[in-house]
């Protein structure tokens, strides 16, 4: 019992440590801003004339931003109740894979098709809880598409 306590304790002082961002690099054209990285609304980014940007919410929302000389804010507003897991596990898919082997990771094991995966929900919940993180990442590349965010480019 106590050691529930104390888990639930430490979980309440460091669980707002991790707030997750409000949008995800889905795509930059400038090498400078690599896919994966986290932006909040309000945030400047140094975005240069003739380059774009496309960022997604963990909602699913793609937005595109084209640069200017002064760079570029990313728009809406801060997101109050926003979704630290789902982020971090869409975050975890749009970024390259990791090279090499990874220890853990399932082989052999059922994992339901790329086009069974059509909602931002169920992708994350494919590599949340069933280790098919190659296909949750085909399924969100697919969904991406789909979306109409341009292909990837760096």
């Amino acid at each position: 019992m106590r050691k529930t306590i104390l888990g639930l304790a430490l979980s309440l002082a460091f669980g707002g440590a991790a707030l997750a961002s409000d949008y995800i690099v889905v795509n930059s054209t400038d090498p400078s801003i690599k896919r994966g990285q986290a932006y909040d609304a309000g945030t400047k980014v140094p975005l240069g004339a003739g380059q774009s940007v496309t960022l997604m919410r963990a909602s699913g929302e793609i937005t595109t931003l084209r640069g200017a000389a002064a760079g570029v804010t990313v728009p809406g507003a801060k997101l109050a109740s926003a979704d630290t897991a789902r982020f971090e596990t869409l975050r975890a898919l749009v970024q390259p894979p990791p090279e090499g082997r990874t220890f853990g990771a399932r082989r052999g094991g059922i994992c339901p098709a790329v086009e069974a995966l059509v909602t931002l929900d169920d992708i994350v919940q494919v590599a949340e809880t069933s280790g098919c993180k190659t296909v949750a990442r085909a399924a969100l590349e697919a969904y991406l598409a789909k979306t109409g965010a341009p292909p990837q480019t760096n």
